[in-house]
């Protein structure tokens, strides 16, 4: 037995199919428990009293439940189909195009949600007025359906023409025309319209600041619940904005890093959807469903998976208000406490809702 698989399966190809079970069997829990407790979090502190009134936390807030939408979806669904071996995607069409318009539709929606922010804390930095009244809590709640009605309109061609298939993935588009307009409208609303809306809104905010600190004269600008890598509290901006620019090159970067490679997945299964199977090789059809695995079942979701710990690592006060809720929980917390914790939320600027 172990003379045939040596000699009909190339070592290569062996290690390739272990190293897809190891990502199905270790990777995908892992990212699932920790993007699901994230969610969670970020969650819990978007919906304090100081932020429910704040109009670019209702954007973080909304995108939190699209990123848990994702992971249910994507995630949870993938490691269902490894571990107890049946996939209904493969074979049910009602699933197939369910759970994969339920992947692109949030998916679709977190990303709107973060341009949004992104255009809230532009807009808050400008000098005219009429421009800083689109940054208020009642314009949020209104953006916020209205951005999710349009994001649940683009993916509809899924529940059309989407079907199981014997292909790179077991269930996509089953027809040629839908090969082409997929991949032209998952590259535009996942990867350009996005990434070039953030590229720029960020660095516009930064310039802005830059001219702020040079019209009053000082080295530094404080301004309130300014955008930083999706959190929104009060940052004091030295004259370099250094702090800044690496907060919004961490949003961006974190972005293209696993989006890029996803695209580029796509492209490739619509250029290659008319070779056939049986002319493919061995070690071509291991690296496929590799990088499949890889980049479709794993690293596209890491974008919804890791935003609580991108706050954690970029954001002091977004520790903070983290802190606060564990300790506001605590059985032991003593009257000197309550009292600080009081003077802080005083001292604290509240957002601007008018």
């Amino acid at each position: 037995m172990s003379n045939i698989s040596t000699t009909t399966i190339p070592p290569i190809v062996a290690n390739l199919i272990i190293a897809r079970a190891g990502i199905q069997r270790y990777g995908q829990p892992i990212l699932f428990a920790v993007g699901i407790l994230g969610c969670f979090l970020n969650i819990l502190i978007f919906l304090r009293p100081s932020m429910r009134q704040n109009s670019c936390a209702i954007y973080f807030h909304a995108s939190s439940w699209a990123n848990l939408l994702c992971l249910c979806w994507g995630v949870l669904a993938s490691m269902l189909a490894f571990f107890t071996g049946n996939n209904p995607a493969s074979y049910n069409v009602v699933y197939c195009r369910i759970r994969f318009y339920m992947i692109n539709f949030p998916q679709y929606a977190s990303r709107a949600f973060v341009v949004l922010a992104c255009l809230d804390r532009f807009l808050l930095c400008s000098t005219s007025v009429r421009q800083r009244q689109f940054c208020r809590a009642n314009v949020a709640k209104r953006m916020v359906p209205l951005a999710t009605f349009v994001c649940a309109c683009l993916p509809i061609y899924i529940l059309i023409t989407y079907g199981p298939v014997n292909k790179l993935r077991p269930c996509m588009v089953a027809t040629d025309v839908g090969y082409v307009w997929e991949a032209v409208t998952a590259y535009m609303c996942t990867f350009i319209i996005p990434s070039v809306s953030m590229s720029i809104l960020s660095w516009l905010t930064v310039r802005r600041l830059r001219q702020s600190a040079q019209r009053v004269g000082r080295d530094k600008v404080s301004i309130l619940a300014l955008y930083s890598n999706h959190f929104l509290n009060k940052i004091t901006v030295t004259g370099k904005d250094t702090q800044l620019i690496g907060m919004l090159i961490a949003q961006v970067i974190l972005y293209f890093i696993t989006n890029m490679p996803y695209i580029s997945l796509l492209l490739y299964g619509t250029f290659t959807a008319n070779v056939l199977e049986s002319s493919k090789s061995t070690y071509r059809v291991a690296v496929e469903n590799f990088a499949n695995t890889l980049l479709a079942s794993f690293f596209y979701y890491c974008f919804n998976g890791w935003p609580f710990f991108v706050y954690t690592l970029t954001a002091p006060s977004f520790r903070h208000e983290l802190f606060v809720i564990f300790t506001q929980r605590m059985p032991h917390q003593t009257p000197s406490n309550t009292r600080q914790q009081n003077i802080d939320y005083i001292h604290r600027i509240a957002p601007m809702t008018n």
